[in-house]
């Protein structure tokens, strides 16, 4: 599963090494919470879509 987390701009541009971190702190906390493994991608703000009404929140691109 990817799992992409919108995070600030200034959390970005800080050091490589705090980003990592950061990464591994959410896909533990992912795992230890509902016992699944994700590939944890960090994105600027606004890279993932909005949507009107009822949010999409999970899109499913596993090949049918």
């Amino acid at each position: 599963m990817l799992l992409e987390v919108e995070v600030s701009e200034a959390v970005l541009s800080d050091e490589i090494g705090w980003l990592e971190s950061l990464t591994r702190k959410v896909r533990a906390e992912v795992e230890s919470t509902l016992g699944i493994n994700a590939v944890v991608k960090l994105v600027e703000p606004g890279r993932i879509p909005r949507s009107e009404g009822k949010a999409k929140r999970v899109i499913d691109r596993r090949e049918l």
